[in-house]
């Protein structure tokens, strides 16, 4: 079993309900700049991932 594999599951699942929960509480201006954001943030968590999984081989 890889571990990267699922800690970027876990990670991306955590970052789907928080953006869930902002987004039904935000206002419409607000949704679009937080999906923007949170878009840049799973990309980086995916960087960060691949990185570690890089450094353990």
């Amino acid at each position: 079993m890889q571990l990267s594999a699922i800690a970027k599951g876990v990670a991306v699942g955590a970052a789907a309900g928080t953006v869930g929960y902002f987004v039904s509480t935000a206002s419409a201006g607000k949704t679009a700049k937080l999906k923007r954001r949170t878009v840049k943030a799973v990309h980086a968590i995916g960087a960060v991932m691949d990185s570690v999984a890089e450094f353990w081989r």
